[in-house]
């Protein structure tokens, strides 16, 4: 399991420090988004935030992983109840919206991947 959380949070910070980069990566990722990658994305969210959840005792960090295992179960099942239609307009619509915004996203990101890095 030390392994799985290090390896989301090395995914999550590179990933981020990109989007603070480059915005258009979001863009892009966003644009090219089809029903089965937003499908699987969903659920991909409600299975990491239960692993989260399940761990958060054994860790020294419990807090963090109880709160970040909430939060992607209920983004990942908003997700599955809004649909891929109503998900995708709200996603394009931040990312062709302001610039420093997705930047702001990007810095977030790399907070909670640096949080998951030093949690292990």
């Amino acid at each position: 399991m030390k392994a799985i959380v290090w390896l989301i949070g090395v995914a999550i910070t590179a990933m981020s420090v990109l989007i603070i980069l480059k915005p258009q990566i979001a863009r892009d990722i966003s644009e090219r988004m089809n029903p089965q990658l937003f499908y699987f994305a969903a659920w991909a969210r409600i299975v990491i935030g239960m692993i989260f959840l399940l761990i958060s005792d054994t860790r020294s960090w419990g807090t963090l992983f109880n709160v970040l295992g909430i939060l992607l179960v209920v983004v990942g099942a908003y997700a599955l109840q809004a649909g891929y239609e109503r998900t995708r307009e709200f996603v394009l619509g931040v990312v062709h919206g302001n610039e420093n915004l997705v930047r702001v996203a990007g810095a977030v990101g790399v907070l909670i991947g640096v949080l998951l890095i030093s949690a292990t």
